[in-house]
């Protein structure tokens, strides 16, 4: 009997019947996440990179050519393109709102999910633990579990696209670790070198870990056909080498990239004490999907049911193993922010994600009851309440502005006193205040220009308000302040 075959018989009800840590898991997901992605504040390197996408949609700047302000970055290299074009496209439909790339980022976070859900079920099902099938919701658990998630789908950082491709990557080249026959196999690995291409320029070499997977797939694969697995590896590396050469011969995309590399890329390689840190965040980021496994082996204990966690241990260490590829490479640059590590994160909660759902499946009957059970009266009115009490959260914070108050009320007044669309003198003094540069870029359309002689407005240190030429004015919040040109008398 074929392997499709055995896959297509799976019966429905191990694949979807276990409601109640659905609806739970989906829950705490838009519990930790929906409120805080209402109202208005990100991270600074989200906000700018909102405001290129703005501009792309708006033909300031081109693909290759980025543009941020006329003051900070007026040709932006700082990384590469796709991700940056993508969401320019959600500015050209959706128009100019800070729920813009909120929606492009909950895009970009339900596609990742059910990427999960497919390569789980490659996992479970194609790589013969169709028992473990029903059980995709726990990856997802210990996914959102981590602080850091719900930190990047809110703050718009690259890393969340270039997880995406990722994720699509590993599951096409499993795919075609599993085809039928040497074709798909070769036709798939094409497939994964194109998605592997894409995620390096979502956000670089950081996720040319995807590369390797032909061979920390292999604890997956229930027979080993070294053929199949050389054919998979040569098409990947070879279409992904035909695509990158392509891309270079292309003359602004090889300026670009080649200004990026030696920026962003070999002048911050080497080990640190960044690099170093970086493992205590992975240890960090792993230790609440630690506890959770730890919440479930106990439980599963006290059913007094046997130890199963090494039906899965194949899956689970390839996994485990390609989530360790995408983060110990780290080490070896100075980076100094644990969002780096988000892209390995999927993999490190599928691979745990099958231990758990291993002991769950040879759990006694009282935790197999537990998980299938469908849900009583009391769980839906709880669930319904949650509910209603999160979708009232998020809306009654809609526009409101909860980080950099002080900005935002800043520079709101400015652009009510100088105009939007304009650029301002800034004093060298705040010129290295991203924050500044970001919001008043993103949400008031303002560049702030150092050194602008002829600028008819400034920005001014409160405390240094008397300068040559320039009058004070009305706006003036905290430690800013406005300052008109004299006009001659």
């Amino acid at each position: 009997m074929s392997r499709r075959t055995v896959s297509d018989r799976v019966p429905v009800s191990k694949i979807s019947g276990q409601p109640i840590p659905v609806i739970a898991t989906l829950l705490l997901a838009s519990f930790l996440l929906l409120p805080s992605m209402a109202s208005i504040g990100m991270f600074m390197d989200g906000i700018i990179y909102a405001a290129i996408s703005r501009n792309l949609a708006n033909g300031e700047g081109a693909l290759w050519t980025l543009h941020f302000s006329q003051g900070l970055f007026p040709v932006f290299r700082e990384h590469p393109p796709l991700v940056f074009w993508l969401q320019s496209s959600f500015f050209r439909v959706l128009g100019d709102s800070y729920l813009t790339e909120r929606t492009y980022d909950l895009a970009a976070l339900l596609a990742t999910a059910l990427l999960m859900r497919l390569l789980w079920r490659k996992l479970t099902i194609g790589g013969g633990h169709a028992g473990l099938a029903g059980y995709w919701w726990l990856p997802l658990l210990l996914w959102v579990v981590v602080p850091k998630w719900s930190w990047a789908y809110r703050n718009n950082v690259l890393e969340s696209t270039m997880t995406l491709f990722c994720l699509l990557s590993v599951l096409l080249v499993l795919a075609g670790l599993q085809a039928k026959n040497m074709k798909t196999s070769a036709v798939l690995a094409g497939g994964a070198a194109a998605a592997a291409l894409l995620a390096f320029l979502a956000k670089g070499p950081v996720a040319l870990f995807a590369l390797a997977t032909p061979v920390l797939l292999l604890p997956a694969l229930r027979h080993i056909d070294w053929r199949r697995v050389a054919l998979v590896l040569l098409a990947l590396l070879g279409v992904f080498a035909l695509g990158a050469g392509l891309l270079l011969a292309w003359p602004a995309a090889r300026e670009m990239l080649l200004v990026y590399w030696q920026k962003q890329v070999v002048g911050r390689a080497g080990l640190s004490g960044a690099g170093i840190d970086m493992l205590f965040e992975l240890a960090k980021k792993l230790a609440p999907m630690l506890v959770a496994l730890a919440a479930l082996r106990l439980w599963v204990w006290m059913d007094g049911a046997a130890d199963g966690w090494k039906a899965a241990r194949g899956p689970a260490a390839a996994m485990l193993a390609t989530g360790l590829a995408a983060s110990l490479p780290l080490v070896l640059g100075d980076l100094d922010s644990a969002h780096y590590l988000v892209p390995a994160l999927p993999f490190y909660a599928l691979g745990l994600g099958l231990i758990g759902a291993a002991m769950l499946e040879k759990g006694g009957s009282r935790v197999r009851r537990a998980v299938r059970a469908r849900p009583g009266r009391l769980f839906k009115l709880v669930a319904g309440g949650a509910a209603v009490a999160i979708l009232a959260m998020t809306m009654s914070r809609l526009g409101d502005v909860r980080r950099n108050v002080d900005y935002h009320a800043f520079l709101a007044q400015v652009a009510e006193t100088a105009g939007e669309r304009s650029s301002l003198g800034i004093d060298a003094t705040l010129y290295d205040d991203w924050y500044l540069h970001a919001i008043a870029q993103r949400h008031y359309r303002i560049s702030l220009v150092s050194g602008l002689s002829n600028a008819e407005w400034r920005l001014a240190p409160a405390g240094q308000a008397h300068q040559p030429g320039y009058r004070t004015t009305d706006v003036a919040v905290g430690q800013w302040i406005l300052l008109r040109r004299q006009t001659a008398p």
